[in-house]
This record gives C-alpha cells, structure tokens and sequence, in this order.
C-alpha cells in the first residue's frame, strides 16, 4: 500500500498534531527565506474582509490566524478528530473528508488545500470537490512541494542507507507534486503555478534528524545520517538543504 495513502500511516502522522509541530517548527527556525510560506500562500489566496474560507485539511489550523486578520470567516475540514479538536482559532470545526466534504455547494469565497492532496488516494475527486464548495469568481489555492524538495537529505539517507546494505531505501515517488500541474488542469484548466524557493540551514545534525525522525522511525539509519551530517557541516560550516515548494492557484 501506498505509504502517502495508508491508513496506518496517516493515523501514526496525524492522529495527533505532534509530529507535524516538530516539521513545522523546523521550518519556522532553520528556514533560510525570510518570508514565511504560511505568509506567502496566504498572499496568493488574495482574501478581503467578509469572505468565507473553507481550508480542506487544515490539520491544527495554521492558516487560519493569518485568515482571520483579512477579515475572513474560516470553515475548517479535517479527517482527523484529534487534528480538529487542536483548533483554538474559534473558526467553525468540521471532520470529514477531502473527497466528499460534508458542506454545500458554493459556501466560500476561497478554498485552501495546502500539502494534503498527496494524501488522498483520488486526488481528481477531491479537486472536483473544492470546485464545488467555491462560488463562481472565488479561487482554490492548493500547496503541495516539487520533486527536487529535500533532496539533499534524502540522498543523506540514501547514502546512509546503501552502507548498512540497504540500498533501495527511499526511492522517491510523491503521488501529487507540483510538477503534475497537468493533472490539475483537468479540473482546473486555467491554473497557474507559483513557486517558493527555500532552504534549511542546520548549524548542528540534532534538529535536521529531529525533524527526520518525526517522518521515520529509524535508530540505525538515523545514527548513520548522523555520521555524514557532521562531516558535511565540518565541511561547509552547515548543513543547508534545498526546499522547494508552492501552490496551484486557480480562479472559478
């Protein structure tokens, strides 16, 4: 089974908010851009007072402080009651699934789905569904990251992984990045793609493999990741790591 899709690996990741506050809070301290991707994406959303915003896999809420200071209502869908019940932003709380959300048609202005849809086994249904949530003349944002995000820790891991003797580990295959833009097309032909470039910088191994570990539960690789990582920031003083992310934008 797919390891983005499964069930038992959703309910280890997000059951809960904790492993997603350690990869959040490395972007928000080792990120080379000043500029915050929350920010950012927020930015393209172009919300105006008096708007609903529906944010389809809103995990803890995130957005949603960034929303309700444009002057948006804020409707949140999550499928994870434990992810729904973090929400402390006072919007309106909603379990349910991405691709059959449990709203009427054209209820907001906005929709979000940020870093979500590698998660849903039929990404065009769920598109589908946050076209029809949007009211004619609203936009759907969707974030997800390119193929090259993380590179280089993952060629770390992989690296790492062929000296133990495991050399077909993390063989990458994220079933919805922005370079599928075709495939949103079809839902959305007039999207567009907007790109955030980025780095990590780690001045010390500890937080690049905290952040690691909160993906893989892995001592063995972990400690041999390890190994490389110093010698890497021995090397170049840190250990920077490429990002690259973004979002969809489509207008209805």
């Amino acid at each position: 089974m797919d390891r983005y899709t499964s069930a038992e690996r959703l309910a280890e990741q997000y059951s809960d908010s904790q492993r997603l506050r350690i990869r959040q809070e490395t972007h928000r301290r080792y990120s080379e851009n000043p500029v915050s991707f929350l920010e950012w994406v927020t930015e393209h959303m172009d919300i105006r007072p008096g708007m609903t915003v529906v944010d389809v896999g809103c995990g803890r809420g995130i957005y949603h402080t960034l929303f309700t200071r444009r002057g948006a209502k804020t409707i949140g869908v999550d499928r994870s009651i434990g992810m729904a019940r973090e929400i402390e932003d006072g919007c309106r709380t909603v379990v349910g699934d991405a691709q059959a959300l449990p709203l009427p048609d054209a209820i907001c202005d906005r929709a979000a789905c940020n870093h979500v849809l590698y998660h849903v086994p039929d990404q065009k249904l769920a598109m589908r569904e946050l076209l029809r949530i949007v009211r004619p003349g609203g936009r759907i944002v969707i974030a997800t990251n390119g193929a090259r995000n993380n590179e280089r820790m993952y060629e770390v891991a992989r690296l790492a992984a062929s000296e133990l003797g495991r050399p077909h580990a993390f063989l990458r295959s994220s079933p919805f990045r922005l370079e599928h833009v075709d495939r949103v097309r079809q839902i959305f032909p007039n999207v567009r793609v907007e790109i955030f470039h980025n780095a990590f910088l780690f001045p010390e191994a500890e937080p690049a493999l905290r952040y690691w570990r909160s993906m893989r539960d892995d001592p063995e690789l972990e400690a041999a990741m390890r190994t490389r990582i110093d010698e890497i920031i021995r090397t170049e003083g840190l250990f920077r790591v490429p990002l690259v992310a973004g979002c969809f934008v489509a207008d209805t």
